[in-house]
């Protein structure tokens, strides 16, 4: 299931409802990463909402540093620059994953949030996100970049088969990739107004890590097995250790054992 015709920006903003987001964008066939171009293009006064778009990304990052797999032409990768009040900027986490799952849900797959923001469908990883993020003195300035594979097939990268899928081959044909960047948009920008008890119900509703035995890798910390509980009013998660300890995670690698 590949598609090689470039996005079609007519397409997309036929299809945006937004006041903002993705009015402004800046298209790349290839880049190092749309991260780093959206960090410069803020620098330089880009507004909220502004999206920097490639097909193509040579040096994308994922968690940790490590290099994200982006073949051209076939998925999504972009960043946005989000200028948002503190209170909104915090919910970025949160936000940010349901708006994703709502799109593809849109599209007829059954994805779940993997805590903390990565999409899952029929426990593979189909959409990836990292969000940078700096504070200013007007609130917050936050770069998400997203990748979502769409038509391609991870299955053909043997580090990825097995453990990432895409959307077409989820849901057996191709399916338009404009369509599902302009619902990305247009559903990050109602759930940016939403209430925060609505957001963390919905979270928690899509969530597919609950319940689940994880292994819990905390940032400059020993990994230890844990029981994923609930998922706090912040967007923590709770986990119960084997000894019975209940602890709030808040930034950790997070790997959910098979069932």
């Amino acid at each position: 299931m590949h598609a090689s015709h470039a996005l079609d920006l007519d397409s997309f903003r036929r299809q945006l409802s937004t006041r903002e987001l993705g009015r402004d964008v800046c298209y790349h066939e290839s880049i190092t990463s749309t991260m780093d171009e959206a960090r410069d293009q803020a620098s330089r006064g880009a507004p909220h909402g502004a999206m920097v778009i490639a097909e193509e990304q040579t040096a994308g990052r994922g968690r940790r540093g490590r290099q994200f797999y982006s073949p051209a032409r076939e998925n999504l990768y972009f960043t946005l620059v989000l200028r948002l009040p503190l209170a909104v900027h915090r919910r970025l986490p949160i936000v940010l994953p349901l708006a994703v799952a709502r799109a593809i849900r849109a599209e007829g797959a059954d994805a779940r949030v993997k805590w903390p923001n990565d999409i899952w469908i029929n426990e593979r990883k189909v959409c990836g996100m990292l969000i940078d993020a700096e504070l200013t003195q007007s609130g917050g300035l936050g770069f998400p970049g997203i990748g979502v594979n769409v038509n391609g097939d991870p299955a053909e990268n043997p580090e990825l088969s097995g453990i990432a899928t895409s959307l077409a081959r989820e849901v057996g044909h191709e399916v338009p990739r404009e369509r599902v960047l302009a619902n990305i948009c247009n559903e990050l920008e109602a759930l940016l107004d939403a209430r925060l008890p609505e957001l963390i119900s919905e979270y928690r509703e899509l969530s597919c890590t609950l319940g689940r035995a994880v292994t819990v890798s905390p940032s400059g910390g020993e990994a230890f097995e844990a029981t994923a509980l609930s998922i706090s009013d912040d967007g923590e998660l709770m986990v119960r250790r084997s000894n019975g300890l209940v602890e709030a995670i808040n930034a950790a690698d997070l790997s959910v054992r098979p069932r």
